[in-house]
Order: C-alpha cells, then sequence, then structure tokens
C-alpha cells in the first residue's frame, strides 16, 4: 500500500514562525492550517497579565493548552481551571471558554487546534487595531465558526 503525503514536511527553528499580535499578545504560529493540509494548527502565545481571551465557543476545533511558563486560568463550561507550568487542558469543541493570566509575570502556552481553521481567525485578529473593536472581533469570529459569548 503507497501513501502520500498530504503536505510537505516542515521545519521551524526556536526564533521562526508566523507572529500575529492577538488582543495585544505575540502569537507565533508554528503551523497554520494552510501547513498543515488542515489537519491542525500549533501556536505559542505569551500572554500579558490580566489578559487573555473572553467567553468563545469553536464550533469547529478542539482546542488545547499546555503551559510553558506562568500561570493560566482557563474556564470550561463555567468550571475555573487554574494551570501552572507542565498543566494541560483538553476543551472539546461546542463548549464554551475564556482563559486570562492573573499573575503580575507573563505567561507562556502552546495552543493546539484540531482541525487547524481556527489559525485563519487568530491571523485575521493580528490584523485589527489593539484594542480591537469588539464588533470587529464578533464579525471575524462569525467568519471562522467561532461564537463570543458577550
Amino acid at each position: 500500500m503507497t501513501t502520500t503525503p498530504s503536505h510537505a514536511p516542515r521545519y521551524v527553528s526556536h526564533d521562526d514562525g508566523e507572529v500575529h499580535a492577538v488582543m495585544g499578545d505575540p502569537m507565533r504560529f508554528i503551523m497554520t492550517a494552510a501547513h498543515s493540509g488542515g489537519g491542525y494548527a500549533f501556536a505559542e502565545l505569551e500572554v500579558r497579565p490580566d489578559n487573555g481571551a473572553p467567553p468563545h465557543i469553536h464550533h469547529n476545533e478542539e482546542e488545547a493548552f499546555y503551559i510553558l511558563e506562568g500561570t493560566i486560568t482557563a474556564t470550561v463550561d463555567g468550571t475555573k481551571h487554574r494551570l501552572n507550568k507542565g498543566d494541560f487542558i483538553h476543551m472539546p469543541r461546542g463548549a464554551v471558554r475564556s482563559f486570562t493570566n492573573p499573575t503580575e509575570a507573563n505567561s507562556r502556552l502552546l495552543i493546539l487546534h484540531c482541525p487547524g481553521s481556527a489559525s485563519e481567525f487568530y491571523i485575521g485578529m493580528g490584523k485589527l487595531p489593539y484594542p480591537p473593536d469588539l464588533n470587529d472581533v464578533k464579525a471575524l469570529a462569525d467568519q471562522h465558526g467561532i461564537e463570543m459569548v458577550l
């Protein structure tokens, strides 16, 4: 049986990748949907103190966080989870989720989206002025199967 790769191999060094400012924080895409044939997106996000993402629902993607540094408080369907270095959380599609950095130091985390369709939303977020108008965020989210829960 012969298989054909769906996309080319990709190497990304520790200081490479596409960087987009999402809600004012740098999000470095290691893999986007375009790189993975749509299969997944993988990014590193640095979150400033008291910053994060408001409540929203990914209708198309599973989402997971792995904390590299600092602390993130993730709320999933009303349950708060305090995540520290080395902690992991999976958020299924359809779950209401939000997160924030509750500390006075930056936090860093890896984010996996499967499939990778959410990467186009975050790249679009990086093109919005900061702070973004929430109507612009909602319009962009609607285009990518993400529902803002305001």
